[in-house]
């Protein structure tokens, strides 16, 4: 029996759309996440966490995406051993500013998420998390002297985590709900706020997955 035209539009669209759900959990699953350790759970989904000592690859650059593209050259083979560093996510940006990315040839460094961004007085930094497997001295070096490495502290955050496409929205929206509930907590901060996006950009919006964190300086509730 032949399907009027409606029915196959629809169906069409039902095979689209599972085939780009599909792209997102396989995708997912593919990359790696930074560790971390949920102490504590608190209202609206927030949880504190712990960091462990993290290396970071950073640079700075005039905006995000002169930023992005030396740290994506350097992941991707650019380095002493042109070595592959494997992806990690999320990537960490202080603001929901889209980033592009252009591949390169040649043996890479699998890359480790998230990436850091934050504004300074130079210009635009950022930095990708680089893989648990490396410590300090095995890290490959950059062939680029617009790349640092840097060795990250342990530290706490306490994260939000939400779904969709990033809009300064909804980042203003879950970063106010964040600092509230902390705010009720008693729990004190420091620094500012950092935007960590698991997903590349044509992950579907309803697999993505974000997050907002605040550093913690205390995390001993007044109401406790």
């Amino acid at each position: 029996m032949k399907l009027s035209w409606p029915i196959q539009v629809g169906l069409i669209l039902f095979v689209l759309l599972f085939l780009w759900t599909l792209y997102g959990v396989i995708i997912s699953m593919s990359v790696s996440e930074a560790s971390y350790q949920v102490l504590e759970t608190l209202e609206n989904g927030v949880e504190i966490r712990a960091y462990p000592e993290e290396i970071w690859a950073t640079t700075v650059a005039e905006n995000q995406n002169d930023a992005f593209s030396p740290l994506f050259r350097y992941i991707s083979g650019d380095n002493e051993r042109s070595e592959k560093i494997e992806m990690t996510a999320p990537v960490v940006t202080p603001a929901p500013q889209p980033a592009k990315t252009k591949t390169t040839k040649g043996e890479k460094i699998e890359m480790t998420a998230p990436v850091v961004t934050m504004n300074n007085e130079k210009g635009q930094f950022m930095a990708f998390i680089m893989p648990e497997r490396f410590d300090i001295h095995s890290i490959p070096r950059p062939s680029s002297s617009n790349v640092k490495i840097q060795l990250v502290e342990p530290r706490k955050l306490a994260t939000i985590r939400f779904s969709g496409y990033m809009t300064e929205g909804n980042y203003e929206k879950n970063l106010d709900l964040l600092s509230k509930t902390l705010d009720v907590r008693g729990i004190s901060t420091e620094g500012e706020p950092l935007l960590m996006q698991y997903n590349d950009p044509w992950t579907p919006p309803f697999s993505r997955r974000n997050e907002i964190a605040l550093q913690i300086i205390n995390d001993i509730a007044a109401d406790k």
